[in-house]
């Protein structure tokens, strides 16, 4: 009988070890989907300031990476958004070069 109850509290241990990490896991990509909107969000602002909005010749570029940021597709986004601004010699926000040091 020991034997049995002792393979149960293992197995309930592993049980609770893997949920608690799954938990952990839900919790970081929050918390990293957040950040990385963040970016999004910094990264435009950055492209706004410089170059607002023109109504003669309007620039869809940086709105469809914003919008790609909005569906949850952030990486893609990210990256639009960085190329645009190196593209128009624009300088990344203080976030971004700290991120690349």
């Amino acid at each position: 009988m020991t034997k049995t109850y002792s393979t149960l509290a293992l197995v309930g241990t592993l049980i609770a070890g893997f949920a608690g990490s799954a938990v952990a896991q839900t919790a970081n990509s929050a918390n990293n989907a957040a950040s990385e909107s963040d970016r999004c969000s910094a990264l435009y602002a950055q492209w706004s300031k410089y170059n607002g909005t023109s109504s003669y010749s309007k620039n869809v570029a940086p709105e469809m990476a914003l919008e790609e940021c909005h569906k949850g597709n952030t990486q893609a986004g990210i990256a639009d958004l960085r190329s645009i601004l190196e593209r128009n010699r624009i300088p990344l926000p203080a976030t971004e070069t700290a991120n690349n040091k």
